[in-house]
């Protein structure tokens, strides 16, 4: 049986609310920059990655509760938007510790930074050399495809 669009939109919607991966009450979720190339794939792992090590790049504790939930009206791709953190998912070199450091790309982990949760790569990565510079990883979107459940 091919289950139905609402079924496969319904998903998106429990998902961007679960308390036990995107939305937790407390022990909030983490952005985390990666500085160690990656095959991107669903079977990546945290303890894969090579989180960034530059004086500024600490992970970023992301905002409790639900996230926002919609579909886009050009691609018809469900996305899930993980809250922005007051000062956004922004980090700057504050020190020259570990410069320079290229940035491969981020990712949303668990609390313990243990469980991965999504991660993307950047088209190029993004060389750091002096105090002073950021990234930014603007809007961040967990997109999930409009192909049927079979």
């Amino acid at each position: 049986m091919l289950p139905m669009k609402a079924i496969r939109l319904q998903l998106g919607i429990l998902l961007a609310a679960d308390a036990t991966t995107l939305a937790p009450p407390a022990d909030a979720n983490k952005m985390h920059l990666i500085m160690a190339d990656f095959a991107l794939s669903e079977n990546l792992t945290a303890a894969g990655l090579t989180f960034a090590t530059f004086d500024g790049s600490p992970a970023i504790a992301c905002p409790l509760g639900a996230q926002p939930v919609a579909v886009d009206p050009t691609t018809l791709q469900q996305l899930i938007t993980i809250k922005d953190p007051l000062g956004a998912y922004r980090w700057v070199t504050t020190g020259a510790t570990n410069l320079p450091q290229a940035i491969y790309g981020a990712a949303l982990t668990d609390l313990a930074g243990t469980t991965l949760l999504g991660v993307v790569k950047f088209d190029e990565p993004i060389s750091l050399t002096a105090i002073g510079q950021q990234i930014d990883l603007g809007k961040v979107d967990l997109v999930i495809n409009p192909q049927p459940i079979s």
